[in-house]
């Protein structure tokens, strides 16, 4: 059950890399949110970043009761610190910011009421007009393509940046998955949504992580993940190339038959053995990666190790304290 004191809205944002920049994004939602006259908490998730803000959030705790803090026992990634947050915010509503103010909190109150008076349980932000390299922003694009042709669900140019509401929260949270993707997700749910355009504002602190290489790691996660459509991409190629090779048989053996064959050519045999091999090899990879998931997914550890919060846990237990060495693990 929810505190009973939950306030209005909950304002996640996991923490990386962006130590610089925390007490500018703290700044930034209290004057936002108390100028709104929402009731609000803002949750910092630390993903064990390389510049260990851990002690600034616990600082911010102190100095108001409203920023809530939890630091993750390793890294675990941007969207599973994004789950962290998720699994303890209280509001009837739920932003999701990144920490380095590329999402600027300036605009929350008033997406919070284009969420109520829309009668949706999500309003996704369309990036728009970035402030990043061509590079990365090439990227994201083909990023996008990919997760479309291969998963078969668009989520162009929409990031973790958005309003959610509770039962949106308490339905992405029902998702068992060891591995998540926030905006795949939401889609997945089949509740309304909306989108509102905003463009980015320049990053404050701190360089992005996703790197073209690692965006295509992820959109192959993300289709394996989420989609079977790799498979059956992979059947039908191997159909259409045993379809293929049954008519060329036909072929072969009507020019035996007619003598049109006289010297046995080893050029062809090779390069079909070749190409033959390396398609049947990149099938049983493809197979490999959802045995993978599979394998994943059956051995049932948690996906989320909390290392420390700054709050009391839910339920009236005691706090974790800040120097100890116990790690609770969120399932």
């Amino acid at each position: 059950m929810r505190d009973t004191e939950a306030p209005e809205v909950s304002i996640v944002s996991p923490v990386y890399g962006c130590r610089d920049c925390l007490s500018q994004l703290v700044k930034s939602v209290t004057d936002t949110m108390d100028a709104s006259g929402l009731s609000w908490e803002l949750v910092l998730v630390d993903d064990c970043g390389p510049d260990h803000p851990w002690s600034l959030i616990c600082q911010f705790a102190e100095e108001d009761a409203r920023v809530r803090g939890v630091k993750l026992s390793r890294n675990h990634g941007q969207h599973l610190a994004i789950w962290a947050g998720l699994e303890v915010c209280r509001g009837e509503w739920t932003a999701v910011i990144d920490c380095d103010l590329q999402d600027d909190p300036e605009m929350l109150p008033a997406l919070f009421e284009e969420a109520k008076e829309s009668k949706v349980h999500a309003l996704l932000v369309d990036r728009g007009d970035w402030s990043d390299s061509w590079i990365r922003r090439a990227a994201s694009t083909q990023f996008y393509r990919l997760v479309k042709v291969l998963a078969g669900i668009e989520i162009k140019n929409v990031g973790n940046f958005g309003i959610y509401s509770r039962h949106m929260v308490d339905t992405l949270l029902k998702f068992r998955e060891q591995e998540v993707f926030l905006p795949m997700m939401v889609a997945l749910t089949g509740l309304p949504s909306r989108r509102s355009r905003i463009d980015r504002s320049a990053r404050a602190a701190g360089e992005s992580s996703y790197s073209p290489l690692r965006l295509l790691r992820l959109a192959a996660a993300i289709v394996v993940r989420f989609s079977d459509r790799p498979l059956k991409l992979s059947a039908l190629v191997g159909f259409a190339f045993s379809t293929l090779a049954a008519l060329i048989s036909v072929y072969l053996l009507f020019g035996y038959l007619l003598g049109a064959f006289t010297v046995a050519g080893w050029t062809s045999v090779v390069l079909s053995l070749w190409f033959l091999s390396g398609l049947i090899l990149v099938t049983l990879g493809i197979h490999g990666l959802y045995l993978g998931r599979v394998f994943a997914e059956v051995r049932r550890r948690p996906r989320l190790s909390v290392m420390y919060t700054t709050f009391d846990r839910e339920g009236g237990k005691e706090a974790i304290p800040k120097g100890s060495d116990v790690s609770v693990d969120y399932d």
